[in-house]
């Protein structure tokens, strides 16, 4: 926090400016001090996808280098400051904010270096998806990423070729105690498992190295059906689920139930990727089509394109307040569950109308073979059974937020208490999922394995691992 224009670090006591100069001279990157840096600078610095996200750091620092970063990580240990890293900024939650503490932002390492002959490549760990994909592209190849060209997890890729992690061939880790630490399977195995599912808690990664793969075109594009063909709509997923595991990955089918300008209540939109041809992805698809889309705008694309973020999945700019939550959707799907919740969604709509234009019930349709093959306990990540992920995701004005988010949890709490398991998925959370839950099995596992690496818990912001021994950590904190 600030006191004075003063950056006060704890119980009360102000940061010396002594310090802050002395961190500005061992940093080569920009160095942005609430209080002191030009408003809109400062403005810009903290700006984060999710507005609701968004909150007063002390200090911004835009670091440059390996270095900076472990500058700035011996500056928080010294001056007990909250410490938090962003690179997309693209997070459902607080994950890459801190309320009067230092961001490590490595939004401006941003080089890229493609390996064509070894099929790699190598990316600074500001980098967005779209500054891998643009060079691939040219190239002739892709690698696995999100459906959306500034963040991960999965995509349209996954049923193919896995998992982002399971593509991942080694990291540039900076360690709470300052080393610079490569990861991979023959370099530090242990930390390689470790980032692999678990995130941050274990470092800052400034340089991550992918593999490729050859890519053609693919047919992709959404599908807009009207609100009386819900039901009939419904049928086709189960079958439309089986078609993708049938396809060996190449099908993917992303469905949303939303209200788009012009309807008169919740109707569903489709995206469809096949990574073949189009008629062969017509007829794999035909009955989506023969069910009578309002609109069709499925057509070959250079993959590049189906990630490029649009009006439909971005929402309105009016809008950029999410609150969003998640469950694991049982197989085979239950269309009785999913129209309960479109009801639901129907009557938030009605209850709130423009503050909450754009929300959206989405789920995933798509293989999970390939990932689902790789044994949990070989990286951090414990979640492989195939699964359906439903999510909910509240896009509001940012007028009423409490209200949004309940509405968020009571109806996804639908899907939650009828189905099994207790997973839910890292990145769509809402604030109320245990930490043990995200890892499972490989829970006790990471704590040790935090205790080696982060023992005084500086990592703390995505679903923090407590190091072992210490049980103060159970929970996420967000809005």
């Amino acid at each position: 926090m600030t006191c004075n224009g003063r950056i006060v670090i704890q119980k009360g006591v102000p940061l010396p400016e002594a310090a802050l100069a002395n961190l500005k001279a061992s940093v080569k990157g920009e160095v942005v001090i609430k209080g002191e840096a030009d408003e809109v600078i400062y403005r810009a610095a903290i700006d984060r996808w999710n507005k609701a996200g968004i909150q007063e750091a002390g200090i911004v620092v835009f670091v440059d280098s390996e270095q900076d970063v472990v500058a700035c990580l011996k500056f928080v240990q010294e001056y007990d400051m909250d410490v938090t890293i962003a690179s997309g900024r693209h997070s459902y939650y607080k994950a890459s904010s801190t309320k009067g503490g230092l961001v490590i932002d490595l939004g401006r390492m941003r080089k890229v270096s493609i390996d064509k002959k070894s099929m790699k490549i190598t990316a600074q760990g500001g980098c967005k998806v779209v500054d891998l994909e643009t060079p691939l592209q040219k190239q002739g190849l892709s690698a696995v990423f999100g459906t959306i060209n500034d963040t991960g997890g999965s995509g349209y890729l996954t049923g193919q070729h896995g998992l982002i992690i399971d593509n991942l061939l080694a990291a540039k880790v900076v360690t709470a105690d300052g080393s610079v630490l490569e990861a991979s399977h023959e370099q530090n195995p242990d930390l390689f498992w470790g980032i692999r599912g678990g995130g941050s808690n274990f470092g800052v990664v400034t340089e991550f190295t992918y593999r490729t793969h050859n890519q053609g075109k693919v047919f992709f594009g959404p599908l807009v059906f009207t609100p009386d063909k819900n039901h009939r709509f419904l049928q086709l997923v189960e079958p439309m689920r089986q078609a993708t595991e049938a396809s060996n990955g190449k099908l993917a089918v992303f469905v949303s139930f939303t209200k788009v300008l012009g309807m008169p209540s919740v109707h569903p939109v489709c995206i469809i990727f096949y990574d073949g041809t189009e008629e062969e992805a017509r007829q794999i698809t035909a009955p989506l089509f023969e069910l009578g889309p309002a609109k069709a705008m499925a057509v070959m694309r250079d993959y590049a394109e189906c990630t490029a973020p649009t009006p439909m999945s971005e929402g309105p700019p009016t809008h950029q307040h999410y609150s969003a939550s998640n469950s694991p959707l049982n197989l085979p799907v239950d269309t009785a569950l999913l129209e309960e919740m479109i009801a639901a969604l129907d009557r938030m709509f009605e209850k709130y109308g423009d503050v909450v234009t754009a929300s959206r019930l989405f789920f995933e349709l798509r293989s999970y073979a390939k990932s689902a093959n790789i044994d949990p306990s070989a990286t951090a990540l414990r979640a492989r059974a195939p699964a359906v992920l439903l999510a909910m995701e509240g896009r509001h004005d940012g007028s009423i937020p409490s209200k949004i988010r309940t509405e968020v949890q009571a109806i996804i709490e639908i899907a939650r208490s009828k189905q099994k398991g207790r997973f839910i998925n890292a990145n769509i959370g809402d604030g109320s999922e245990k930490v043990a839950d995200m890892f499972g099995g490989n829970y006790e596992s990471l704590r040790q394995l935090k205790k080696k690496y982060d023992p005084g818990f500086v990592f703390n912001k995505w679903y923090p691992i407590p190091p072992a021994g210490d049980c103060s950590v159970q929970s996420i904190e967000s809005e």
